[in-house]
């Protein structure tokens, strides 16, 4: 894909799966600044970035989820599997002192 492309492709891509240019970044590795120079035609992604942007335009991100929504949902889900362990031990604590 010649870099011309790359460049739209960024902007295209971002704006069908609604990612903001600094969640873009942060699933690239760099910030919401080289996203928005990149798209600009100022600079070209380097090689390690333009891997990385190949594969994300070649996965299926959901359309709804930004960067950050989905790094909330895996800390919800983090923080629901501790509360999980947290019940499951104060209902044997419970148990065991109503048994005593």
């Amino acid at each position: 894909m010649p870099q011309a492309e790359i460049d739209i492709s960024i902007l295209k891509y971002r704006k069908e799966k609604r990612i903001s240019q600094a969640d873009f970044g942060k699933l690239v590795g760099v910030k919401q600044a080289t996203v928005s120079n990149w798209e600009s035609k100022k600079v070209s992604p380097s090689g390690k970035h333009l891997e990385r942007i190949k594969e994300l335009m070649d996965s299926q991100i959901p359309e709804s989820k930004s960067a950050s929504e989905v790094d909330e949902l895996a800390l919800l889900k983090e923080l629901l599997s501790a509360k999980e362990e947290i019940i499951g031990y104060l209902k044997t604590t419970i148990d065991r002192i109503k048994h005593e």
